[in-house]
């Protein structure tokens, strides 16, 4: 059974503009909306029957859909609001009451000699077409106008709105085509309608598609947040064009019905993915989307796709639509073909550094150093508030696996300390020697190690390999100027407590058997352990690296913006620069300094031309005076030598 207007989803966003309509093609007019009868109403509104355009519920309106039609307010103008292809709610709707199947209410009954089955229930209106998406969702398309929308056209009231603003919108752009204002044809374009309710009454989520230019537009300026936002700094309409590109093939794919394949929109798959692909073979830091494994299990699929079939090819365009989507969104992160393209993974393209805070310069020592190990893997899967998908699934991979080893290890310290303790020479009883103190405080950390880890793979929070996961969790953790630095020290707490365990479980086991052995049984395993010790930190101090960073030294690799020096500073600067008598009258200043260039300065030959061979890094131009004999003037530079002829 259809809901009718009660199935909208409520919109929240921002207010829609109203637009002056053209002629309606239900006869509905002004004159006629004002002439209605009317109920109270606020300042500026009507009253009409449920079968009105343009709608509110009176009941219920603070509710997340509108679930009655008896009463209603009325717009003179219909309302439009742009949205993307992001802002279809199709994934939504099992969210929504109305989408929802009463389980008590069930038909299990066939109709003899019943051998036709529909594939939608309903009868379409006039110019319809309903289609079905290989994922299932059920969707509408009229074939004429090359309009696409979700809601349930079956239904008189329903229809009447999407045909309604469908009427208006297409006008407006048919008048926009006439006046010049944008150079396009009818035929190439597509229409997608979302109708919503809010607090005002229905109104119209729309985007148009070209299909030739693969973007999409709108009849008025786009608030593209939605779009663009994940990206800091764009200005640039080429930028700009890959963002859009990606909405148009995730437009292809949610609506495929219209979509085609042919050969080359297959070659140009294919040979981003091949390029792709090796661009991870051969770097370590390549920005390429997606990993190597599902590169190639995606190319699988594509060297499968038969282009030369006669049949509709939904599950094709489908395909095609999510690749393409993913790689141009890619492009667009990357700032592809700008300035500032970002060509390797850990790259900023917004001059940011990583600054060490103050805990963290106190709190890595204590924790073994493994926060800034932990915060240079995580800086390289998350730059300028962008996730790699890639880098944290490799990141999240390596984590895993230390987190079970830790555990491991942890189980096994803490039943070493509790077999420990157990030792009638150990456990005397008031529990004040040292050997008990370290042994209990080894195993409070085994247990915070056990508990840490466990609760990090409980929580999930080291599961979140989906990019728009990751994203919003790292982007949650980090901070403006320290990055993810307070992640880093969260996720280096499990090491760090099971390190800090085995220490004080052997101070606990070295006092003990410190305490009744002779001279020569302390010598012996005194130089065994600092023996091991020696060779522990020799090993640890050859495999670091000697070029890194100290811990509380900033990112070396961006240089910081420079500040602008104190007023005092600036003050002193320009009484020094006034207090030069040269500087009012702009008399250049002339030192007795020898030029350090005087070697390599032109010299006069005997002709009265001047030669000279200056061996820099970039080719000089000098300066000769002019003479009637011209000789040749010799440019000497690392990577080429050329005479040139005047």
């Amino acid at each position: 059974m259809s809901l009718g207007r009660a199935a909208y989803r409520r919109h929240d966003g921002p207010m829609p503009r109203p637009r002056s309509p053209c002629p309606s093609i239900y006869g509905v007019s002004t004159s006629h909306l004002k002439a209605s009868s009317t109920t109270s109403l606020p300042y500026g509104t009507q009253a009409e029957s449920s079968t009105s355009f343009h709608t509110r519920a009176i009941l219920n309106a603070s509710s997340d859909m509108v679930h009655t039609e008896e009463a209603v307010f009325v717009f003179p103008e219909p309302r439009f609001i742009p949205m993307s292809a992001n802002d279809v709610m199709r994934y939504d709707r099992t969210a929504k009451s109305h989408a929802m199947i009463d389980p008590t209410v069930s038909d299990y009954t066939i109709k003899e000699y019943l051998v036709d089955y529909p594939t939608f229930e309903g009868a379409l209106p006039h110019g319809w077409s309903a289609h079905v998406h290989p994922e299932g969702a059920l969707y509408y398309l009229h074939d004429e106008k090359k309009t696409f929308t979700e809601v349930d056209i079956c239904n008189a009231t329903v229809l009447a709105d999407i045909e309604h603003f469908q009427y208006t919108l297409y006008g407006e752009l048919r008048q926009a085509i006439q006046e010049g204002r944008v150079d396009l044809q009818l035929k190439d374009v597509e229409l997608v309608l979302e109708p919503r309710s809010d607090d005002y009454g229905v109104l119209c989520s729309y985007y148009f598609v070209h299909r030739h230019k693969r973007c999409l537009f709108w009849l008025e300026v786009f608030d593209a947040r939605s779009v663009l936002g994940d990206c800091k700094g764009v200005y640039a309409l080429s930028h700009k064009r890959l963002a859009i590109e990606a909405q148009y093939w995730k437009h292809r794919y949610l609506f495929p019905v219209l979509g085609k394949v042919t050969g080359d929109l297959v070659s140009e798959v294919k040979n981003m993915m091949l390029h792709a692909t090796c661009d991870h073979l051969s770097s370590t830091r390549s920005t390429a989307a997606l990993n190597t494994d599902e590169l190639q299990n995606y190319l699988s699929l594509v060297d499968k796709i038969d282009v030369n079939t006669s049949s509709r090819c939904d599950h094709t365009v489908v395909i095609l639509g999510r690749l393409m989507s993913i790689l141009y969104r890619n492009q667009y992160l990357n700032f592809h073909g700008q300035p500032c393209a970002r060509l390797s993974v850990d790259q900023t393209v917004h001059g940011w550094r990583y600054r060490p805070s103050k805990a963290m310069i106190v709190l890595a020592p204590l924790l073994c150093m493994a926060p800034v190990a932990h915060v240079r893997s995580l800086h390289r899967s998350f730059v300028d508030n962008i996730a790699s998908s890639v880098e944290w699934g490799v990141f999240i991979a390596k984590l895993n696996v230390q987190l079970q080893n830790l555990n491991l290890l942890g189980t096994v310290l803490l039943g070493a300390n509790v077999g420990f303790l157990a030792i009638q020479s150990v456990d005397v009883g008031n529990g004040r020697s040292v050997t008990q103190i370290a042994s209990y405080t080894s195993l409070v950390f085994s247990f915070g190690s056990l508990a840490l880890g466990l609760t990090f793979i409980g929580l999930n929070l080291t599961g979140r390999e989906r990019g728009s996961e990751a994203a919003n969790f790292l982007r949650r953790m980090s901070d403006e100027r320290h990055g993810l630095e307070k992640l880093a020290i969260i996720y280096s707490l499990p090491y760090a407590f099971l390190m800090w365990s085995m220490l004080l479980f052997l101070l606990a086991f070295s006092v003990e058997w410190c305490k009744p052995g002779d001279k020569i049984s302390r010598a012996i395993v005194g130089s065994v352990l600092v023996v091991v010790g020696g060779v522990i930190f020799w090993c640890i101090h050859v495999a670091q690296d000697r070029k890194a960073r100290w811990w509380w030294e900033p990112d070396p690799r961006f240089v910081p913006h420079k500040k602008r020096p104190p007023l005092t500073k600036r003050l002193v600067a320009c009484l020094q620069e006034w207090s030069r008598p040269w500087h009012h009258f702009n008399i250049p200043r002339f030192s007795t300094r020898r030029n350090p260039l005087d070697n390599e300065l032109p010299h006069a030959s005997p002709s009265g031309a001047a030669s000279t061979a200056v061996d820099l890094t970039v080719p000089v131009v000098t300066l000769q005076k002019p003479t009637n004999d011209i000789s040749n003037i010799s440019l000497n530079s690392d990577t080429s030598r050329r005479n040139w002829r005047v």
